[in-house]
């Protein structure tokens, strides 16, 4: 089904964490951040937007990239040395991006997992840890898009050909066939399409970066919501005070956002 990037809303997903429950004790969280716009704002206004932040402040090109990810970013690995070397520099990044994310129109929702207690709790139901959470993105999503009569599709980042085999696997086994809360016929009626769609990091994406940007913090958000861990401080707490104060998905009339724009497992 076509439908026009002008009317079609698309869910841009990036990760923290890994999915394999080989060592779920040691590596315990999975968090998918998922980020919904509008595509045409995206591919125009919101990448030009990324495009000039990395460009005034990293030498960004189209003949030489520059993809926010923050893990080089946070060990200040190429080509963000400067952001350990000079404060002034990350201070400014800092700002600028979080400008971003107050300013931007789109809506945020995650959902996470502690993979320990997903294998304690269900000894003989295992489902994939990334699965398991793209599957309550979707449900969130295909409810937000019915609620609103709009129409979207979904772009994950590639994490290899094997992973990305079964990602698509599990993709149309929602749409195919829905889930407890989500009908076959509603999560088709919605979602554009019966394929998931993928970007590679390479692509640039812009959607992807911002997604990434914020799986992190919003992890660490819900581990002291839910885990009673140290609250965070600092440039993670303010992203995650911008999303909570207007970007996270949440429950019509009460603003609710537990459950709704954010989701941990095993509930």
């Amino acid at each position: 089904m076509f439908i026009h990037p002008s009317k079609r809303y698309r869910l841009y997903i990036d990760e923290t964490g890994t999915q394999s429950l080989k060592k779920a004790h040691i590596d315990r969280f999975l968090c998918l951040m998922g980020i919904v716009m509008l595509q045409e704002t995206h591919d125009k206004s919101f990448t030009q937007t990324v495009f000039d932040l990395k460009t005034e402040l990293f030498d960004h090109s189209q003949e030489s990239p520059v993809i926010l990810h923050r893990r080089e970013m946070v060990r200040g690995e190429a080509p963000f040395e400067k952001l350990k070397s000079d404060p002034f520099l990350a201070m400014e990044f800092e700002r600028r991006w979080t400008k971003v994310v107050e300013e931007s129109a789109y809506l945020a929702m995650a959902t996470a997992i502690d993979k320990d207690a997903h294998v304690k709790k269900y000894i003989v139901w295992q489902h994939d840890p990334y699965h398991y959470c793209l599957e309550m993105l979707l449900e969130r999503f295909v409810k937000w898009l019915k609620r609103h009569n709009f129409q979207g599709d979904v772009l994950v980042e590639s994490r290899g050909k094997f992973a990305d085999k079964r990602l698509k696997a599990a993709y149309q086994r929602f749409w195919q066939r829905g889930n407890s809360t989500v009908t076959a016929e509603t999560a088709q009626k919605y979602l554009t399409s019966k394929h998931i769609k993928f970007g590679r990091k390479e692509d640039d994406i812009a959607g992807h970066q911002l997604a990434v940007s914020l799986a992190h913090p919003v992890l660490r958000y819900l581990k002291t919501e839910k885990l009673n861990e140290p609250p965070a401080t600092g440039y993670g707490a303010r992203l995650v005070d911008v999303l909570k104060e207007s970007k996270l998905a949440r429950k019509p009339k009460t603003d609710l956002i537990d459950g709704w724009g954010l989701k941990w497992l095993p509930s």
